[in-house]
């Protein structure tokens, strides 16, 4: 996958992360950012997570053995549940053992619908704020 600039704290925060979770965690916040190039990357909940209109869009942390992916709308999840059968899902979050597993297709493919999801979602409030 292509790897794209990074700002310092991501870039810092991949160098910090487990050893086995480095290239899983740069490919991850590739992904993210290829899939939402206009949501902007920050850092002040600790984590490398996308946010767009000052709303998260989705994050990810690393552990020790595993990453914690994050979004704002489980229901999304729900169609992926099979088709990411090595991915374990959680409230808000997937955690990923070992990427290598995870067809990378569906994964971008939840990426893609949590964006869809969230554009419409804010496309909403703009039209009823007016």
């Amino acid at each position: 996958m292509l790897t794209l600039p990074l700002d310092k704290f991501a870039i810092n925060y991949i160098r910090h992360a487990s050893p086995a979770m480095r290239d899983d965690l740069q490919e991850i916040i590739d992904m993210m950012r290829l899939i939402a190039p206009e949501a902007e990357l920050v850092s002040d909940l600790g984590i490398p997570y996308f946010e767009q209109n000052s709303n998260l869009l989705y994050g990810v942390a690393a552990r020790a053995d595993h990453l914690c992916v994050y979004f704002s709308d489980k229901k999304i999840s729900y169609p992926f549940l099979n088709r990411l059968s090595h991915v374990q899902f959680g409230d808000n979050c997937l955690i990923i053992h070992r990427l290598e597993d995870v067809n990378l297709n569906v994964l971008a493919e939840l990426f893609g619908q949590l964006k869809v999801h969230f554009v419409m979602n804010n496309r909403d409030r703009s039209v009823s704020i007016q």
